[in-house]
């Protein structure tokens, strides 16, 4: 790979693919054991997912570096 990203976008590019899977994956799995008969659950999964994904990636920004102080304190270093 020729062109790699800055080391510096590291962490907004880490919580913007984390998000996208989890929100992904959560929404989906929420909307199926939700889904009503006869109703298409691909646009109501992307609605879903759409809302979600914002929260959760927000969410990994701002948790993200408190877990790995917490994990710190009871990881040890290599």
């Amino acid at each position: 790979m020729a062109n790699k990203i800055a080391y510096r976008y590291r962490t907004i590019l880490f919580a913007l693919i984390m998000s996208a899977n989890t929100a992904l994956i959560v929404s989906g799995i929420i909307m199926f054991m939700h889904a009503k008969p006869n109703t298409p659950f691909i646009p109501q999964w992307m609605g879903a997912f759409t809302t979600a994904w914002p929260i959760v990636f927000i969410a990994i920004l701002i948790i993200a570096p408190m877990v790995n102080k917490l994990l710190n304190v009871f990881v040890e270093a290599h």
